[in-house]
């Protein structure tokens, strides 16, 4: 193999490496996402609560 193959070869993996990387971001960042839509209904939950028990 020439040492431009190798490299050629070399890089694809970087590349494929790279791209899994940035996969997993992309779970974490969808996982992060849910979770923040998740604690926003839960503040929204208590601060409904919040003013009913205010009201009453």
């Amino acid at each position: 193999m020439t040492e431009t193959e190798e490299l050629v070869t070399h890089m694809k993996a970087e590349l494929e490496h790279v791209h899994d990387d940035i996969e997993h971001v992309g779970r974490d960042l969808e996982e992060l996402t849910a979770h923040i839509k998740n604690l926003d209904e839960h503040l929204h939950h208590l601060r409904d609560e919040t003013e009913e028990g205010i009201i009453e």
